[in-house]
């Protein structure tokens, strides 16, 4: 089966996840005033400016809420003791090394922006006439291609 390098696997991938995703950010917030954007692909896809205050798809995105802030850090830090603990715990496999790398690389990275602004930056929006999927940003997909790669493995593992 090979070397049991899951925490190797896990912190490179998850550093690269971070990089990526503030180095993004740091290029809009540094390139693109707030609400402003440009299409990419005319009609489906635009880079867009925007301060999310909550989660994943506007979640408690309301700068009026005060605990939310706390409440994000609780649910970060529980979500690096879970993902911890199903690694030591499930028998060793790259790709579920993989799956919760993106994980918590997307974590970490949106987490960086909350200590830093109190808001995460997203700025790409996909949409189709008038429907606009939430804006969102690379650790976004990072967490959505980890937990689909996870939750894969583990209903594959009847778990």
């Amino acid at each position: 089966m090979g070397k049991d390098n899951r925490y190797l696997i896990l912190i490179i991938f998850a550093f690269l996840w971070v990089v990526v995703d503030q180095i993004s950010k740091y290029m809009i917030l540094h390139s693109l005033p707030l609400y402003e954007g440009f299409p990419v692909i005319s009609g489906f896809f635009n880079i867009v400016h925007v301060r999310n205050y909550g989660a994943a798809f506007g979640f408690l995105n309301n700068p009026e809420i005060a605990w939310q802030f706390w409440f994000f850090v609780f649910i970060t830090f529980f979500a690096l003791g879970i993902i911890f603990y199903f690694l030591r715990k499930m028998p060793y496999s790259k790709l579920l090394s993989f799956g919760f790398s993106c994980i918590l690389g997307g974590a970490i990275g949106n987490f960086i922006d909350r200590v830093r602004f109190r808001y995460v930056i997203d700025f790409l929006d996909f949409y189709i006439k008038n429907w606009h999927w939430p804006v969102f940003n690379v650790a976004d997909i990072a967490i959505c291609i980890g937990t689909m790669i996870v939750a894969y493995l583990f209903y594959q593992d009847g778990r």
